[in-house]
């Protein structure tokens, strides 16, 4: 008798995990027309650049994504960033901004900021892959009359692609639970590989640990002066994903960074930690 309830039992899981499989399989990005997804993203960054270089940055990002049409293969959307928390501390300086302040929108880095804000970004959104395109994309943020050269890197990070592009994920046909596979890419002078695992499967909600790596050199100009940043990064997050319409649930990820900073003949290391945390809805 033992024997048979164990073969029942292995036929039962064999079942569950067929049944998962094909839910997995038909996964997509699934929204409907005039669909809005709110995404808030919260960052905390601690950066040492030697010499005394120590800065504290802390932000919070609300992005609102507005499906405003779809047909067999693409939706159409639009991005818009809603509002912008940043906390800036370091090198002698304590900067705060909060853009519904509206002494903060004139202020040197509310300039900056503005720039992002309330301004809808169309994108497309690829149904069976859940990539993400910016149309109509403008040149990095960054200008010669920009004072801080930092401020188009950190403009980027906030992009119309790179924010809906965290929002949503889709599933590689056949996963299960257990499968480990991997991804790269290589944009704008860095090479990164992704590693997934699908540690579980409920209820349609994939929990999906990530190990994410990244080495090269970007290159950027501000002030009428040419900058270079080369740094390695790797990263482990978390990522709740619900398969029934693609959209991430939660995003939370921690990241180490280390490379230099080659500016005017001086060359300066730096090292930053971040941690980062995103929900959409």
């Amino acid at each position: 008798m033992p024997s048979k309830i164990t073969y029942k039992m292995k036929k039962i899981l064999l079942l569950s995990l067929c049944f998962a499989t094909a839910y997995v399989n038909a996964q997509n990005v699934k929204l409907n027309t005039g669909k809005k997804v709110t995404g808030i993203t919260t960052m905390s960054m601690d950066m040492d650049m030697g010499m005394g270089g120590q800065m504290k940055i802390a932000s919070k990002t609300t992005n609102v994504l507005d499906i405003t049409s779809a047909d067999d293969k693409l939706y159409k959307a639009t991005n818009t960033v809603t509002k912008l928390t940043m906390s800036q501390d370091g090198m002698g300086q304590t900067v705060n901004f909060d853009s519904d302040k509206k002494e903060d929108r004139e202020s040197e880095m509310g300039k900056v900021a503005s720039k992002q804000l309330d301004t809808p970004a169309e994108i497309t959104i690829e149904k069976n892959t859940g990539k993400v395109t910016e149309l109509n994309k403008k040149a990095s943020p960054e200008k010669e009359d920009d004072k801080d050269p930092m401020a188009g890197i950190m403009g980027e990070t906030k992009s119309a692609e790179a924010t809906a592009t965290a929002a949503f994920f889709v599933l590689p046909a056949g996963k299960k639970v257990g499968d480990v596979w991997t991804d790269s890419t290589t944009e704008a002078g860095m090479k990164g590989v992704k590693t997934y695992e699908l540690k579980s499967l409920n209820d349609g909600v994939a929990n999906i640990a990530v190990k994410a790596t990244s080495k090269g050199t970007i290159t950027k100009e501000a002030q009428g002066m040419q900058f270079d940043i080369s740094m390695t990064s790797t990263g482990d997050g978390i990522m709740l994903v619900d398969t029934k319409n693609g959209l991430v649930k939660k995003n939370d990820i921690t990241s180490d960074v280390s490379g230099t900073l080659e500016m005017m003949g001086q060359s300066l290391p730096i090292t930053m930690k971040m941690i980062a945390s995103s929900v959409f809805e």
